[in-house]
């Protein structure tokens, strides 16, 4: 009987070592891919599966690597099936976090990325509005978002325009997003409507405030 109990206890701590040891592997993939720059050449790089880790911090740093790598191929770059294929596999990993947890809004923002640049618009405007939806507070996710929104303002729908609205109060209630959205108004006539009647609809102060971050901007351009 004793005999059979270190067995067995041999046994789990040889499962404990081996979990712990797959778990470090996991945790590391992301750490062990491929530099994204080597991403320009698709054909070379077309061997990555961006493998996810088990934690939230490194399942974001696959995120990042997958949203600049998506975002930086042109449309030409597209026409290669292997170009394609590196943003499909960037769109998998994204629906899989997502799958597990809904409310990465990062992940949905960078699955909506790679539908926009797989043409898969409907796809496209429900990742970009669930971003939103889930992520409602993070600037950071926000100044994507509206990037990515105002990149193909076309093709939004009604939802993923209400949406970007949200991000364009969110950002028009500090400082910092106040100076971006300043820069986008100056570069963009287009946008200018946009903001303009998002901004009025805010306190009299932050009108004020977007006003005088238009005007030193211009000042400097």
């Amino acid at each position: 009987m004793v005999m059979w109990k270190k067995w067995v206890a041999a046994f789990c701590c040889l499962l404990v070592s081996a979990a712990s040891g797959y778990g470090l592997w996991r945790e590391l993939s992301p750490f062990l891919a491929k530099p994204i720059e080597q991403a320009v050449t698709p054909d070379a790089y077309g061997g990555e599966d961006f493998a996810l880790g088990l934690s939230s911090y490194s399942r974001t740093l696959v995120m990042k690597d997958c949203f600049r790598i998506v975002l930086a191929y042109s449309d030409l770059d597209m026409i290669d099936a292997a170009a394609r294929g590196i943003v499909q596999t960037c769109a998998d990993r994204a629906g899989e976090i997502v799958a597990e947890a809904p409310s990465n809004g990062f992940a949905w923002l960078t699955r909506a990325a790679a539908s926009a640049r797989l043409l898969r618009m409907e796809d496209f405007n429900l990742a970009l509005r669930n971003s939103q939806l889930t992520a409602p507070n993070e600037q950071w996710i926000a100044r994507y978002r509206v990037n990515l929104a105002e990149t193909y303002f076309a093709q939004l729908n009604p939802a993923a325009r209400k949406a970007e609205d949200a991000d364009l109060r969110l950002l028009a209630s500090s400082e910092r997003g106040v100076k971006l959205i300043a820069q986008r108004y100056i570069a963009s006539p287009d946008f200018r409507a946009r903001i303009t009647a998002v901004v009025e609809t805010m306190p009299p102060q932050r009108q004020i405030s977007f006003l005088r971050s238009v005007k030193r901007a211009m000042d400097k351009g």
